[in-house]
């Protein structure tokens, strides 16, 4: 239910862009030069129903026939999508690039991928939606090597009743299966069979002779590292000329990166990092504000609550409690 609502409040973004444009299926000038996209959070931390580490399935219809069929531009700043598409087809804006894609066929959009749909209206299938960051790191804990199949863009079509989908359409109704569950572990197992999927897909791409380690641009590349990077030191409040010097960067230049490729400064992406750690204890465990506070680098209580204030609109305490009533209305 709470999964459900995360996903309903994106959507609603989406279909309020989509009804303001017309409803051409030739987006791909458009998607070079647009300068106003919807998009979302990169450490998913707008407000109160985006703390959860998500993951959500739904059919390609739900959302699409409500919009006759076009999902126009946009882009996710802290979510993959992954389709398999199991009848029908469309046009598949990727960047700008513009697919014909014919079922059976899988797609995977990661974060910061403008894309767009333009679906025949007999298509179906399932589509998920995840955190980009926590599936690459249980996909690179399991196997550094298929990283790319999380990271990069790329539509893969089969032939009917090709072998290598025998074990796919199993783990899309698992995924499924426990999405719906809303049982205890949930949100782990999700994602657990996600990096499944994706291991199982990456290796139908080695099959293919396809190459793991796809080439990225150098810009791509240096934000991985910098998020790497805030993923190793955000607890302790390093200044940001260390993340530039690992980088082999001035502080000017990571920032510029960083607003050219996220939409916001490196010390918005750490600030972000900190919040979304401090959302998840605060959710996930019952420990005295003060320890969260201890345990994220800060030595004050108060100064980490004006902190998180400050990037939530709320008290620890009080997101806490409203935190806590969603989950006990979603049981």
């Amino acid at each position: 239910m709470l999964l459900a609502i995360i996903w309903k409040l994106c959507w609603i973004v989406i279909d309020n862009s989509c009804r303001q444009q017309d409803n051409s299926c030739i987006y791909a000038a458009r998607m070079v030069g647009m300068r106003e996209n919807p998009k979302y959070g990169l450490y998913a931390t707008q407000g109160l129903d985006h703390w959860v580490d998500s993951v959500h399935i739904e059919t390609i219809p739900t959302r699409s026939s409500l919009n006759n069929w076009v999902i126009k531009p946009h882009l996710h700043k802290s979510f993959i999508q992954i389709l398999y598409l199991t009848r029908g087809g469309g046009v598949i804006g990727m960047d700008d690039k513009m697919l014909t894609v014919t079922a059976p066929c899988i797609l995977s959009i990661p974060e910061q991928i403008m894309h767009s749909f333009h679906f025949s209206e007999d298509v179906d299938g399932p589509v998920i939606t995840a955190v980009q960051h926590v599936l690459e790191r249980v996909v690179g804990a399991a196997d550094p090597n298929m990283l790319s199949v999380v990271r990069e863009p790329f539509a893969m079509e089969f032939e009917p009743g090709d072998p290598a989908l025998a074990p796919i359409a199993p783990l899309f109704d698992s995924i499924q299966d426990e999405f719906r569950s809303h049982r205890v572990g949930q949100p782990g197992i999700c994602v657990s069979l996600l990096a499944a999927l994706a291991l199982r897909v990456g290796r139908i791409r080695y099959s293919r002779g396809l190459p793991l380690r796809a080439g990225s641009s150098r810009k791509a590349v240096q934000i991985q590292k910098f998020r790497e990077l805030v993923d190793k030191y955000y607890c302790d409040h390093v200044p940001l000329s260390v993340y530039a010097n690992e980088l082999g960067v001035t502080g000017g230049h990571l920032t510029r990166l960083c607003r050219d490729v996220l939409g916001m400064s490196a010390t918005a992406v750490i600030s972000e990092r900190l919040v979304h750690e401090a959302q998840r204890n605060l959710v996930y465990t019952s420990d005295p504000v003060k320890s969260l506070a201890w345990r994220l680098g800060f030595d004050d209580e108060v100064y980490f609550s004006r902190f998180f204030r400050k990037h939530t609109g709320v008290s620890p305490v009080k997101f806490r409690e409203q935190a806590r009533n969603h989950v006990e209305r979603a049981r």
